[in-house]
């Protein structure tokens, strides 16, 4: 530009009125050379990825298991998934093992590669989905029941999302930090690293199989990790195909594909899995109950967890927002996934002035929708996953219809499909308080609507069950609906939204109480999967001599230099 001519000119006159004009067009094209290099690095061809030769893309250990028999099953259909005469096999501890010895292996080979090798590895897996994107959404909606729609949303654009934010982020994230030293110190520098740990264990649940996988393993490996993810045995199929996948990236950039592995099983395996002293540490993601069966296993080993317990979330509705948009936000967050979702909305409360008024609309809009099999056609909602999941949401709906709950929709096991997975979305109102689904988690297609008058009354009620995990708040006012929602005892606060929270990957996702603790996704989620060193060194590499005052012997006057420092 002109204004920049100008200022080289300026620059440029001194120099020359000095005898330097040599100088500085030698030193100014250097400085220009390093700016463009510096600050164009990240927009010519990014970062320089070592090129390693391809290995084979070889059987994965945990693919070699010998123990029971794993039923595979469409469960929307009932139709046999695979093979019946090579069935898939849980993997023994013996097997568990094998498979650690081998993430090990990886991980020392891993731990040495730098951020711009780990980032392309992320970058080829995201080109990976979009290329096999219908292969994995069919496979999905095989093992768990669900529409191609909540397959695309919930497996594709969420890991796509993660993937994303990871490459860009984790080398920033990650990074050593520097920390303040006192001035008596001041000769020493200070700083926070964050280290490879070694071997991630993770359990994750079955309503969202491929996502589980990659969202948990993908951040394990940023900071140099390996990662054993053990699936639900409810969506096991799937595995060969989502594993085939990572394997097949991770041996085309050079690099030992036994670093991800996919362990099938039941709950021995993911015992094993958490007992193993070659883990260093474990992600647990479903029920309370299990949950503390994954601390006492690891407690053994001094094994740290993150608990991601599920939850029984509040979605509120005042009275000053349009009841069209709210039907909507409380359809997808009551309904998506049909309720198998541990941020689902469980419990609508609704402002009493319009209470009659949006549970008739949200009635005739659950009423308008189509359940059937997903893989026959079009339709709003699939199958639940899990039988004995449906019979739990069923014995709640049945509990609270005995204590005087009315249906507005919904509340039955689909009479087109009885010999299925299919519970039909439900919406209870006037629940009395000894309901138990007021308190218990259905995981389910139900939305429980609970009517509240004043703020005080709003927030004890929200706060009245275990967990606290996400809030939904609608309300035309922001800011009286932030100042309510940190009254409320959950991890996650979405004014006038829902879920979105989720696709925030910079927000860290958690909750407290019976709903867990640690975090993944965000800065913090990422270091949580790091060692954490606290680092002191020379700072300008000189060594200092010891004052001879806190030397041993002790001098006699050596306290009286204590309250001057």
């Amino acid at each position: 530009s002109s204004c920049e001519r100008g200022k080289m000119s300026f620059f440029a006159s001194c120099a020359e009125a000095c005898g330097l004009s040599f100088v500085f067009n030698y030193f100014w094209h250097i400085l220009v050379a390093v700016v463009v290099v510096y600050f164009g690095r990240g927009y010519v061809g990014g970062p320089v990825v070592p090129s390693r030769p391809a290995r084979p893309i070889g059987v994965s250990p945990a693919s070699k298991g010998t123990g029971r028999v794993i039923p595979t099953t469409n469960p929307a259909t009932g139709e046999q998934l695979g093979d019946p005469k090579t069935p898939m096999h849980a993997l023994t501890v013996a097997e568990v093992e094998a498979c650690v010895a081998a993430a090990r292996v990886a991980q020392a080979e891993w731990a040495q590669t730098s951020f711009a090798e780990r980032a392309a590895v992320l970058r080829d897996l995201r080109a990976a989905i979009l290329e096999h994107e219908e292969e994995i959404c069919q496979a999905s909606m095989r093992d768990t029941g669900k529409t191609r729609f909540e397959a695309g949303f919930g497996e594709i654009l969420t890991s796509c999302e993660k993937l994303r934010w990871l490459e860009s982020n984790s080398e920033k994230i990650l990074s050593p930090d520097y920390r303040s030293v006192p001035l008596l110190l001041g000769i020493k520098s200070a700083r926070l690293e964050y280290l490879p740990l070694g071997v991630i264990g993770v359990i994750i649940p079955w309503n969202y199989p491929f996502h589980s996988i990659l969202s948990a393993a993908a951040a394990a490996i940023m900071p140099g990790n390996a990662a054993l993810v053990k699936v639900s045995e409810w969506s096991t199929y799937s595995k060969i195909l989502y594993e085939r996948i990572i394997r097949e990236v991770l041996a085309k950039r050079g690099h030992n594909p036994d670093l991800i592995q996919v362990l099938p099983g039941f709950g021995e395996t993911g015992e094993a899995l958490v007992r193993s002293k070659g883990v260093d540490k474990v992600l647990f993601i479903g029920s309370p109950a299990t949950g503390k069966r994954v601390m006492h296993a690891a407690a053994d080993n001094l094994t740290p967890v993150i608990l991601e317990l599920g939850g029984k979330d509040p979605l509120v509705i005042f009275d000053d927002v349009n009841l069209e948009w709210a039907v909507a936000i409380a359809m997808r967050g009551c309904f998506i996934n049909l309720g198998q979702n541990c941020i689902s909305s469980e419990r609508v409360f609704v402002h009493r002035s319009i209470y009659d008024k949006f549970s008739a609309m949200l009635a005739d809009k659950v009423k308008s929708t189509l359940q059937a099999q997903p893989t026959k056609g079009h339709c709003d909602f699939g199958g639940m996953t899990m039988p004995g999941q449906v019979d739990i949401v069923e014995n709640l709906v049945n509990d609270a219809v005995k204590c005087g709950a009315k249906v507005l929709a919904g509340g039955r096991r689909h009479p087109k499909y009885p010999s299925n997975n299919f519970f039909e979305p439900t919406i209870l109102a006037n629940i009395p308080p000894q309901a138990r689904i007021l308190s218990e988690e259905a995981f389910g297609p139900v939305a429980t609507l609970i009517p509240f008058t004043t703020e005080d009354e709003l927030v004890k009620l929200v706060n009245g069950t275990l967990y606290g995990l996400g809030s939904s708040i609608l309300c035309a006012d922001t800011k009286k609906a932030e100042r309510i929602g940190k009254r409320f005892d959950t991890g996650m606060i979405t004014v006038n939204d829902y879920g979105v929270s989720y696709l925030l990957q910079a927000l860290p996702f958690g909750g407290c109480k019976h709903s867990g603790f640690g975090r993944f996704n965000g800065p913090e989620g990422l270091r949580g999967f790091a060692r954490e060193v606290s680092i002191t060194s020379d700072r300008f590499g000189f060594r200092t001599p010891v004052p001879r005052l806190i030397q041993y012997p002790v001098d006699p006057v050596s306290p009286s230099i204590i309250s001057p420092a």
